[in-house]
């Protein structure tokens, strides 16, 4: 085995920004955007903004979007309620879904994760080539798989210790 201490470089973005904060959300269904009410600029300036769930990126860049649901379980493990959700990004101007669609399972404590193939932290994740004009799009939840779901189980919150995955959130990497 050897070791190579180089680095190589391949992709570098231009901008990198943050939406989290979802604790508006008192209530969710099939369709429903998801709220962010916090951004932070991470790398560079004007990467994109949000206002009502919906996410404008500026034109004359291609820009990566990931989100992930922070669904921690309210309530006791193994109760007949499966609590799954699926997100997907949503163009706002072709009216579609697109990119990959997440999964994640509040069902299962944190000491089952293991055993989960997939759970929790799953991301939806699209490319966007907004090279040639803007783009809008949101972040919306697909199909909820429990009838006693309420916004509690997936609301950001920064005082409850079960909470652990990071928060819902949504990266948004811009690339020249």
């Amino acid at each position: 085995m050897t070791f190579s201490a180089s680095q190589y470089t391949l992709v570098e973005p231009s901008g990198l920004a943050r939406f989290s904060d979802s604790s508006s959300m008192a209530a969710f269904a099939t369709d429903d955007k998801i709220p962010m009410g916090t951004t932070e600029t991470l790398v560079g300036s004007s990467v994109a903004s949000i206002a009502a769930g919906v996410i404008t990126l500026p034109v004359g860049y291609y820009y990566l979007l990931e989100g992930a649901l922070d669904i921690g379980r309210n309530g006791g493990v193994g109760s007949a309620n499966t609590r799954q959700i699926y997100t997907q990004f949503y163009d706002e101007n072709a009216t579609s879904y697109i990119g990959t669609q997440s999964y994640q399972n509040g069902e299962k404590a944190n000491n089952f994760e293991d055993i989960v193939l997939l759970s929790r932290d799953e991301t939806a994740r699209v490319w966007i080539d907004a090279t040639s004009s803007a783009a809008s799009v949101s972040w919306r939840i697909q199909t909820v798989a429990s009838s006693t779901y309420n916004a509690s189980d997936v609301v950001y919150s920064k005082t409850n210790p079960e909470r652990w995955v990071g928060y819902t959130r949504c990266l948004v990497w811009r690339f020249d």
